[in-house]
């Protein structure tokens, strides 16, 4: 039987890691060039990839892509942890990813669309907590306090911009995908330096 981890290579895990939020962002600020009535002001970024709108293809496929590239750097992830608090906190930002992607196959127009947005942040950010507290448990503190504030970052980021000016769910959409895009980048890097 082979362990888990042992699907994907370090170097090839760590890259992806570090290539999703490259190609996430990158497509999703094209998708935001080719469409003139995007607003961060006023709009959702899921907007970008409506039903109804010219080129949703570019950011729906940005979000597949990404998703699956998450998914192979966190498999490779696996390696970095031997608790089950680290297995489950790794186990729930791949279902986060997976739903990732599945807001790219159920755009806005779609009934599960929203539901799924909420589950990607959701068990995203639950994961990337869990796996923060791994990191702490494995002594690890580095690690865990780069991941905790990180998200304490965004937390307060979204906190103030809700209180100065609220906007449109687009500035909050990004502001709470940093931390997550921070993680494959730094410990895509760690990875693929192992």
């Amino acid at each position: 039987m082979v362990d888990i981890e042992e699907l994907v290579p370090e170097r090839v895990g760590g890259f992806c890691g570090i290539l999703a939020p490259f190609i996430a962002y990158g497509l999703i600020s094209i998708s935001i060039l080719v469409n003139p009535d995007f607003s961060f002001a006023s709009s959702a970024l899921s907007e970008l990839g409506a039903t109804d709108v010219a080129y949703n293809n570019i950011f729906n496929f940005g979000l597949i892509f990404s998703g699956l590239l998450f998914i192979i750097f966190l498999v490779g992830m696996f390696r970095l942890t031997e608790s089950q608090v680290g297995l489950v906190g790794l186990s729930g930002i791949i279902v986060g990813a997976i739903c990732l992607i599945l807001v790219g196959v159920f755009p806005m127009g779609t009934d599960p669309h929203w539901l799924l947005a909420l589950l990607f942040y959701s068990f995203s950010i639950g994961g990337m907590i869990i796996f923060g507290l791994d990191q702490f448990l494995e002594f690890e503190h580095v690690w865990g306090v780069l991941v905790w504030s990180n998200l304490a970052f965004a937390l307060i980021a979204i906190s103030l911009v809700a209180v100065l000016e609220p906007g449109g769910v687009a500035i909050y959409e990004v502001i709470g995908s940093i931390p997550i895009m921070q993680f494959g980048i730094v410990f895509g890097t760690r990875l693929f330096a192992e």
